[in-house]
């Protein structure tokens, strides 16, 4: 999981909600989805103001 995400709406650190396992959507990940075949999504919600966010987790060898 990355650090800590800021939501873009107020600037309030987000709290981490969940993972979520979803289908791959290029061959790229396809390649380097994981052992249970597919991309973990990580879910951030906002304290503030409410706002959700997602973003794809990177593998531990995946620049970026």
């Amino acid at each position: 999981m990355s650090a800590t995400v800021i939501c873009p709406k107020c600037g309030t650190p987000m709290n981490h909600q969940a993972d979520k396992l979803v289908e791959p959507t290029s061959r790229e990940e396809a390649e380097a989805s994981t052992a249970l075949g597919g991309v973990i999504i990580a879910v951030f919600a906002c304290p503030n103001c409410g706002w959700i966010e997602s973003e794809r987790e990177r593998a531990e060898d995946e620049p970026g």
